[in-house]
Order: structure tokens, then sequence, then C-alpha cells
């Protein structure tokens, strides 16, 4: 296998899989601890979904972000002012490329190399296959392949003819071409709303299949980035601060019922909330129709499925388009599936959502979905696994000696109290938006528990635990 810098052989380095903002902020951790490393991705270029023109990119031209351009950049590389408030699908590729490039990551990079599999057959020994036929080892692997790899798609989608086209969100690129027809959209979250307002550009009718009730909240409040709003709001405040969200939602943009759409299942502060500007204005004007879950398919491709408030029983329709926003399995095809055990409600169990129970030589980054920015989590993430090879490198400290005895035990015992100053490996931007009270699910939680989908963690609480289990290696 061909080493690109300084002939370190692979069987001393960390591989990292994956180009995107996990892989680089686990590249730039590692490279300043001086922690040899190679990174790994099937596209030509760095930036992971950001780069457009990789075919399995989830991300379409007219795509808004939810986080503002103030809390989506690493401390050490501030976004460029003149790149607007919200970015861009294009502004955040460039970005990412010249983050790579300030830290030299490029001279690490094998662009067009995928891993076909990682196995590990002793602690610090992983056997890695490549893409090009390469089989080479290495001590430690970082799996920061995302969470795109392994889309979901409901039972009753193999149901559906042929002569209806189904595609998975990720496989959404646009609204061109959907003049005059007929578009379903399947999925009770973030994916979901964005695609429906991107359709109803050019549908003619798109109907949004939805199964579980959220709060829509606008990506500004009075002029301000939510994500800067949130930010500010006093945490003292207690249980007023809901009375007060929820008093500034109603005012801002109307209850989700008084649209149309079904009622939230948790309260503002403790919900997974959808951030849009648009898809309420859609509802309202008639160019996205709400629905309840789908409940069958007939042989014409005509889907049934239930109504919304005033429109009770089981209602017909029949789509030339279904796009399925319904989520990901979590896990990754390179890895065997017996490599990190499931818990009881399916999920990978991963302490702090990254590090595998009772290894010091795998990370996986990313297999958590948050309300609003996730970089924060991926970047405390990373700098907490490069602490942690640099450690188990060099043989053991009585730091990674407590790191471990965490590791083993319950996440709830880990302390989630905001740590006073912030500050990883280089210094990095605290994740300000979306600080709400995701309820775990049960073992009983039902159809998504069964599939493995990425679990939604509340954010807050998961970067509080990373920071103080990161205080072990100050």
């Amino acid at each position: 296998m061909p080493d690109l810098h300084d002939q370190i052989p692979t069987r001393e380095k960390v591989l990292i899989i994956g180009a995107g903002p996990a892989g680089l902020a686990a590249a730039a951790a590692l490279k300043a601890l001086e922690v040899p490393f190679d990174l790994v991705d099937r596209a030509a270029h760095v930036g992971g979904i950001w780069d457009q023109a990789r075919e399995d990119s989830p991300v379409w031209p007219a795509m808004e972000m939810i986080s503002s351009r103030e809390f989506t950049q690493y401390e050490d590389m501030l976004q460029p002012v003149s790149f607007p408030e919200y970015l861009t699908p294009t502004h955040m590729a460039k970005y990412l490329r010249a983050y790579a490039a300030r830290h030299d990551l490029t001279d690490h990079f094998r662009p067009r190399t995928a891993v076909r599999s990682a196995r590990p057959f002793e602690e610090g020994v992983w056997q890695v296959e490549l893409s090009t036929g390469e089989v080479g080892i290495y001590r430690a692997v970082i799996s920061a392949h995302g969470l795109t790899e392994r889309p979901h798609r409901p039972e009753w989608a193999g149901e559906v003819p042929e002569s209806v086209e189904v595609v998975h969100a990720k496989d959404w690129n646009g609204a061109d071409g959907l003049e005059g027809k007929r578009v379903l959209v399947v999925g009770s979250g973030q994916s979901a709303a964005d695609i429906a307002v991107d359709a109803a550009r050019r549908a003619l009718e798109v109907r949004w299949s939805i199964r579980t009730g959220h709060w829509v909240v606008p990506r500004r409040v009075a002029g301000i980035p939510g994500d800067v709003a949130a930010s500010r709001e006093p945490s003292v405040l207690g249980g007023l601060n809901a009375k007060i969200a929820e008093t500034v939602i109603r005012r801002t943009v109307g209850h989700p019922t008084d649209a149309g759409l079904p009622a939230p299942d948790a309260p503002l502060l403790e919900d997974a909330v959808i951030v849009s500007d648009d898809v309420l204005d859609r509802v309202r004007e008639g160019r996205i129709t709400p629905a309840g879950a789908i409940t069958g398919v007939d042989a014409d491709g005509t889907v049934t499925h239930l109504g919304i408030g005033s429109h009770a029983g089981h209602l017909r329709y029949a789509p030339d388009l279904i796009v399925l926003a319904t989520g990901y399995e979590s896990g990754a095809d390179h890895l065997p599936e017996d490599v990190v055990p499931r818990t009881s409600t399916g999920d990978l169990d991963l302490f702090l959502g990254a590090f595998a129970r009772g290894r010091d030589d795998l990370v996986i980054l990313g297999q958590q979905r948050v309300a609003g920015g996730v970089l924060p989590v991926l970047v405390e993430q990373a700098d907490l696994a490069a602490y942690m090879l640099a450690a188990a490198r060099d043989g053991s400290s009585p730091a990674l000696e407590r790191f471990r005895r965490l590791r083993a035990g319950s996440e709830s015992a880990v302390p989630a109290k905001p740590a006073e100053a912030q500050g990883g490996v280089r210094g990095r931007v605290e994740g300000l938006f979306g600080a709400h009270k995701v309820t775990p699910r049960t073992a009983t939680a039902g159809h998504d528990a069964a599939e493995h989908l990425v679990p939604q963690v509340d954010r807050d609480t998961l970067l509080a635990r990373l920071r103080s289990v990161r205080e072990l290696f100050a």
C-alpha cells in the first residue's frame, strides 16, 4: 500500500474512513497530537455529502441549511464574512476543502478509495481491504462514513408497482422535471419537510405523509438566526423557558395544527423540531397537503393513507413519484455486524455515541441525529478520539484508564453539566442551537426501534458529557 507521508508503515497508523466534516475533524485532531493516519474516501474530493459531484450525495442545489454561518464552522477557521448567513451546499463544500488545505490534510488523503472491509483480528490489529484491491494492516479505525450509507425503506414501499417512481431522500436531486406530476413525500422529520417545500416549487400537487407531529420553528427569531437566539436564552428560567419559547413560536409562525399539520407529540423544548421558513406557508397555501400514515398500496400504485384532523378515515392518492424521507439505519457495510453490539432498542452500543465498548482501536463518528447543527458533536467526538488513540499508542496512562472505566459503565453516570471553559485539541466552536431534551426511546417503542434507525439524541447533554470526559486528558 503506497505511503504518502514519511514512509510510516500502515500498522502504525490510524485509518480514517470518510473525508466529510467528521473525518476532517478527526484528521486535524490526530495531526495536532502527532498520531499518524491515512484518510480515505470514495469521492474525488474531501467534503463528504457536501461534495455535490459525488453520485451518493443527498444534497441538492436548492437545499437550505438550518444552522447559521456562525455555528457551522470550526473555531480554528471561521467562515468567510462574504459567505451568506445560511450557507448553500456549494459554500459548505468550499469551506471544507479550504479547511483540509489549511491543515495540510490532503497530504494524507487518498481520493476515489473506498473501504470494502475492515476486520479486527486482535486489539490494535485491523485488516483493511480497499477498493483498489490493496490489503493493509492498521492499528485503529475511525469510521466517519456518515448517516446515509443505509437508507431505510418501509415494507410497503416494496409493493409499489414500477409504474410509480420511488426514490429515497438520499437520491433527491431537486424539483426540476416535476411539472404536472403528483408527488408523495413520506416522513415526519426535517428532510421530509425540506423536500416537500422543494417539490412544491414545480410539482402539480404535493402530499406529505406524516406519522409523528413536530413543532415547526423559523430559522430566524426577531431577525436573529435561531441558533444565535438560543445561545442568548437564559437557562436559569427553568420551566418558564418552555412557556416563553412556545409563546414566541406561536406568535411568530403559529401552531402546527393551525396550518393543518398533526399536533406535536412533545412540548417544544422536548421535541425534535423542524426548522423551516416555508413549510407552514406552503401548507396554508394548499401547495402541500398533509396526510397521515400510509396504510396500503394498490396494484395500480394508488396509495391509501390516514387522514389528519377533520379529514378522518382512509384516503386514496395516486402519485407519480414517491419520495421516502424515512431515515437511515445505523451501522456500516464495511464493518462486521458483530464488532459493535446493539442495545435493547436496536441502537449501536457506542459510549458517548462514538466509542466501541471495550476497544481502544475503533471509533464510529456521526451515528446520531440532533436538532440543529451536528458539527459541534462531531468535533468533540473527534477530539476525544484523538486523545484516546494518542494515549493508547503510548501504552497507557491514568487518564486512559479512567476513560476505560467510564466507557465500561453507564453513560448516565457521566456528568452532563456544561463546563466553564471549552477547548479541544485546537479549540472548538460551541453547539448552541436545538437545546431539545429528546426522550430516549425504549425497546417497545415500535417500528423505528425495530428497524435500527439512527437515533435522535439530545445534543446539549451529549456535548456536556463529551466535554466532561475530555477533561480527563487535559
